[in-house]
């Protein structure tokens, strides 16, 4: 049994103890019940090394592209970070988020490609401007990030549109140029459905990163199931889809993951076929795809250098609930992994079926460009100094992490 076994596991005896001990040690005492667990937590991860196999090997073949239009991009991305927080630049220039956009979105022509990539630098830029540790007050005062993420909501309701005009109380700052860019894009390649559609996902993808902190800061780590249905919306996933389609005039409210895929085709899915179960199974896989290998690659990065913060992630999640070692959480998230990966390819190959001959061609691509989501994201992972991985890769393309 793993030492982290003992630790989270409540049917364990010496639990108790060990708990006391490592609460003694970081003077825990002063700290609530769920503060302390968390601090124990994140000493737990510390120092484990995890190993990860080539995730590619469980990806089984998919699609690994880059847009040709990768280095016509690098200045568009260059320019949205002279936009930004100056502390924060030169960190987001040697990521490379050119290449994050190239490998995500192979298939979009020049045009369309443009708008996706100032849409990403947006969400990367916002994301981390409230929740990195250690980057501005935001990250550690709550009340202070609610009110920019309230901000943020009434910006976009102007730029898609959605609102009459820009009330008193909305600051529209530079970093929010990308929105109205975006916006204007929107605008004139969406009915006012579509734009409502896109904005309650962006509503959903804010409140959750705003739950997300609320966990962290407090101390809280959720049940896996209510984890899971949270990431689907912070993994913003959803809302990258959303901005795919720019021809289809009827959508539903769940159908975000086909829009933004259709924008970057810019070619139309018949009816039948949009509305059919395994449309809804393709978006919601390529969601949990992309979180489960994003929360395994990115687990490094997040763990606290100090204090009481919790690791909002699947692993240290699985290692409270269900007693378990971070190698094992790891595995466990393998086979929830593989198991994404077998729905995907079924929902693929009915879709494949139901379509008319002249139409199946397009519904591989459409398919492609959802692997190319999950694949390209962790290509990024490997190759950015974002996840801090480029010393953890083996020859074999398996990883060992040392947390």
């Amino acid at each position: 049994m793993c030492v982290d076994q003992q630790l989270f596991h409540s049917g364990v005896r010496g639990r108790a103890d060990t708990y006391k001990k490592n609460a003694k040690d970081t003077n825990a005492s002063k700290m609530s019940p769920k503060t302390q667990e968390a601090r124990v937590i994140s000493e737990a991860l510390k120092g484990q090394t995890i190993h990860v196999p080539n995730l590619y090997s469980i990806l089984k073949g998919w699609p690994v592209k880059a847009n040709v239009n990768y280095e016509r991009l690098v200045p568009v991305v260059e320019d949205a970070f002279d936009r930004q927080s100056p502390n924060l630049r030169e960190k987001y220039r040697r990521a490379d988020y050119a290449r994050f956009v190239s490998l995500y979105y192979p298939h979009p022509e020049w045009d369309r490609v443009q708008t996706l990539a100032l849409y990403i630098i947006w969400l990367f830029c916002w994301d981390d401007a409230i929740d990195q540790q250690g980057t501005v007050d935001l990250s550690n005062n709550l009340l202070r990030a609610k009110t920019r993420r309230d901000n943020t909501i009434r910006v976009l309701e102007y730029v898609l549109g959605l609102a009459p005009k820009f009330g008193s109380d909305t600051q529209f700052s530079q970093a929010d140029y990308e929105l109205k860019v975006i916006g204007d894009e929107l605008k004139k390649a969406y009915t006012q459905e579509q734009r409502q559609v896109f904005m309650s996902q962006m509503r959903r993808y804010i409140g959750n990163c705003h739950e997300e902190q609320t966990m962290r800061l407090q101390g809280t780590l959720p049940s896996i199931e209510s984890y899971s249905e949270l990431r689907h919306g912070t993994a913003a996933v959803w809302t990258l889809c959303a901005l795919v389609e720019s021809v289809i005039q009827e959508i539903r409210y769940s159908s975000l993951v086909d829009q933004y895929i259709r924008f970057g085709l810019s070619e139309n899915i018949s009816e039948h076929i949009r509305y059919m179960e395994q449309i809804q199974t393709i978006w919601s896989e390529t969601s949990r795809a992309v979180w489960i290998t994003n929360d395994i690659l990115s687990l490094r990065k997040e763990i606290p250098k100090e204090g009481s913060e919790s690791v909002v992630n699947a692993i240290p999640i699985i290692m409270k609930h269900e007693g378990k070692c971070p190698q094992q959480a790891v595995d466990a998230l393998l086979a929830e992994l593989a198991t994404s990966v077998a729905a995907f390819e079924a929902a693929a190959i009915g879709l494949e079926e139901a379509a008319d001959k002249g139409e199946r061609e397009l519904l591989k691509t459409y398919c492609d460009a959802c692997r190319c989501m999950v694949t390209g994201s962790i290509l990024f992972s490997l190759e950015s100094s974002r996840y801090k991985l480029e010393d953890c890769l083996n020859e074999d393309g398996s990883l060992d992490i040392l947390l």
